[in-house]
């Protein structure tokens, strides 16, 4: 006789989950495909099949109430926040910025990218240890999207004050969904900060994003409000820029030297052929997906799995177990740069599929390229530290790593 299964609980606040998400991802694909918390009053898809096809139907599954499951949308991304948006105004905004991450704006920042990493790991040939989260992953993105938007490079005033904010405005507490204070006041800076810059841009043009947004128009029509306020939906373009321009990147970038480290036989193959780089970049992306869910809102009645899921139900597509699911990906919780072509949700896909990922990635490319052979056979100097913040990522604070393996 077959006991009956553990019964396990998803709640992606708790910092115990968060410690470890895989064991009950399997649980939720093979148990609950159709989990419902009764904590928190959503219900969870955790199979790749499933998740995708609510991705890639976003009449049925809308975004309206924004892809957080905490109160981020509520308190802060506002009006012109894309990942918050329907259509028809969603496709509307998103042209304002795409062409800013066209393949060929990509490839003209290569020289940059390259020159940020050099100058970041510059004393390392000299050093037994490293921090990679502190020292790589986070200050290459800062660096390489600030110069994107037109924010002030890292020897210019107010810096300081802009890198302080990007992890304030990430502030949170273990099973909790609501902002802290830290959170609140970092919003109120940052939105006080843009409504500042739009308008110098608009009396002093430069060749940038933001002068590019605070000037763009959809059907002739200003998309920037003659008086800007926090509500206005230009400040909510300019906060989903500046939250996600940086934080997936810091986090796939030490996730993927984090993986090698703990998986020497892999980074071998990857220092006898860097021409594995691109593989490993969409390995890392599909074994510890940085962006592990994101939230949804039923327009219709939704059954599946013998579950029924109410018009206006809150729904979280969670990609960090999608990308694990067996049902998709032969041995999924192994790490293997030659797992070959395949088709991951780790930048989500369709109409929401994120608009930064091709820097992301080049960016991440570049890192491994220059930083690999000077930490050489390198491991982990200490437990890696998780980065607290909402339970959408999964992202490193530290990450220490010894040179002198």
């Amino acid at each position: 006789m077959t006991s009956a299964p553990t019964a396990m609980e998803y709640d992606p606040f708790s910092a115990e989950f968060q410690a470890d998400p895989f064991p009950v991802y399997r649980w939720m694909q093979d148990e609950a495909p159709v989990f419902h918390s009764q904590k928190w009053g959503w219900w969870a898809l955790s199979r790749f099949e499933d998740v995708r096809a609510a991705v890639t139907d976003p009449a049925t599954f809308l975004s309206y109430e924004g892809i957080d499951i905490d109160d981020t949308a509520k308190d802060q991304s506002g009006p012109g926040f894309l990942p918050d948006i329907d259509n028809p105004r969603h496709d509307q905004v998103r042209r304002i910025v795409q062409p800013h991450f066209l393949p060929r704006r990509i490839a003209a920042q290569d020289a940059n990218i390259r020159e940020v990493v050099r100058g970041l790991i510059a004393s390392w040939p000299d050093r037994d240890e490293v921090d990679l989260a502190q020292e790589l992953a986070w200050p290459m993105p800062n660096e390489v999207f600030f110069d994107v938007l037109g924010l002030p490079s890292a020897r210019e005033e107010g810096r300081e004050q802009l890198e302080r904010w990007i992890h304030e405005l990430k502030d949170r507490r273990p099973d909790d969904a609501r902002l802290t204070p830290v959170a609140k006041a970092a919003t109120a800076g940052i939105q006080d900060y843009f409504i500042q810059l739009l308008e110098e841009r608009r009396r002093h043009p430069r060749q940038d994003l933001v002068t590019h947004i605070v000037q763009a128009d959809i059907d002739g029509v200003p998309f920037a409000d003659e008086h800007l306020e926090p509500a206005s939906e230009v400040l909510g373009l300019m906060m989903v820029l500046f939250l996600g321009g940086v934080e997936s990147t810091a986090g796939l970038t030490g996730t993927l030297f984090k993986l090698l480290a703990e998986n020497p036989d892999q980074r071998a193959l990857l220092q006898r052929d860097p021409s594995l780089i691109p593989a490993a970049i969409e390995e890392t992306i599909r074994y510890a997906t940085p962006l592990q869910l994101a939230g949804r809102t039923t327009s219709r009645e939704v059954t599946l799995h013998g579950v029924t899921i109410p018009a206006g139900g809150r729904l979280v597509l969670v990609y960090g177990a999608a990308n694990r699911d067996p049902r998709q990906f032969p041995d999924p919780d192994t790490f293997d740069l030659n797992r070959g072509r395949m088709r991951h949700l780790g930048f989500g896909e369709g109409r929401h599929g994120c608009l930064g990922a091709p820097l992301a990635r080049r960016e991440v490319a570049i890192a491994a390229e220059e930083a690999l052979p000077i930490l050489g056979d390198y491991a982990l100097a200490g437990p890696p530290v998780r980065y607290p913040t909402t339970p959408n990522m999964y992202v490193w604070s530290h990450l220490p790593l010894s040179l002198r393996a």
